[in-house]
């Protein structure tokens, strides 16, 4: 009996430590941030307990609200945009040669550069003084176009940021999925006389199911919590176009000092975090069943 107790308890005991660090650095930030969000802190100091003070005047700063205007467009165009460019990549790259190993080799360029780095890079090629906008506009006699002074190109220009970099993983997470279906399944098809589009739309969408819904909630989420990308490569501008609400967020807390407010609004991030990834499962859990 007493052996039985020590086997049960085994895997609890082995499995402690991960929980333990999870919850010190997971769990405790989160209590920590909430307790801030009810106090009126500055650099670290708190003042006075005002409650839910924060959280109405993050809700109604037109600030915040700018930046979740921001956040809904630039996630929207990135997700759509990057999804569908690492679907046809997989699809393109799938049959196994040197070529498409070699193609998939420089897909894989792009997401192995860190987002600094990148960010960066792609800052200098927008740039108005010696990026690409000058050497392809000016010949055209618009060479006073500056990208990232536009509020609607700098958006396509952190749209773009995003597609370039996490298309890969995309590719990566759907060409596993594609992999997994066997070939049995698609021979058999063809033989019964079904088209391309048939066997894409009855094999192969059904079967990839999963990957596209770990796929989108992975690249949603990334999306929805960006910083480096507008840090760097738009700084939030021109204006408030390109200021995503994770950036207004980093802004408030290590630029103003106002940590309040700013975890404040990191709760509410969480928490609509949670609630679309919630929304996903339960989309792609009653499309499972039609």
């Amino acid at each position: 009996m007493e052996t039985r107790r020590a086997e049960f308890w085994v895997p609890y005991r082995l499995i402690a430590p991960a929980v333990a660090l999870e919850a010190a650095l997971v769990i405790g930030p989160l209590l920590v941030g909430f307790w801030y969000s009810l106090h009126n802190v500055r650099f670290f100091q708190i003042r006075s307990f005002v409650g839910w003070d924060n959280y109405v005047r993050v809700v109604t700063s037109p600030e915040v609200l700018e930046s979740l205007l921001a956040t809904t467009i630039f996630a929207f165009f990135a997700l759509i945009l990057t999804f569908v460019l690492g679907f046809a990549l997989a699809l393109w790259l799938e049959r196994d040669g040197r070529s498409a190993t070699l193609m998939r080799a420089v897909v894989l360029v792009p997401y192995m550069i860190a987002m600094l780095v990148g960010s960066m890079l792609l800052k200098w090629l927008f740039s108005h003084e010696a990026g690409l906008s000058q050497l392809v506009l000016g010949p055209l006699g618009m060479g006073n176009t500056s990208i990232l002074a536009n509020p609607k190109s700098a958006m396509a220009a952190l749209v773009f940021n995003a597609m370039w970099r996490d298309a890969a993983f995309a590719m990566i997470m759907l060409l596993a999925g594609l992999k997994s279906i066997p070939p049995s399944l698609h021979l058999a098809a063809r033989v019964d006389g079904a088209d391309a589009w048939m066997r894409f739309r009855r094999i192969t969408l059904p079967l990839l199911r999963i990957p596209i819904l770990i796929t989108v909630v992975r690249l949603l989420i990334h999306f929805v919590n960006i910083l480096t990308f507008p840090l760097i490569l738009t700084g939030g501008g021109p204006g408030n176009a390109t200021e995503v609400v994770v950036l207004r967020m980093f802004r408030l807390g290590f630029q103003d000092h106002i940590l309040g407010p700013a975890n404040a609004l990191a709760i509410l991030v969480f928490l609509a975090n949670l609630l679309l990834v919630a929304m996903l499962l339960l989309l792609f859990r009653r499309a499972g069943r039609l």
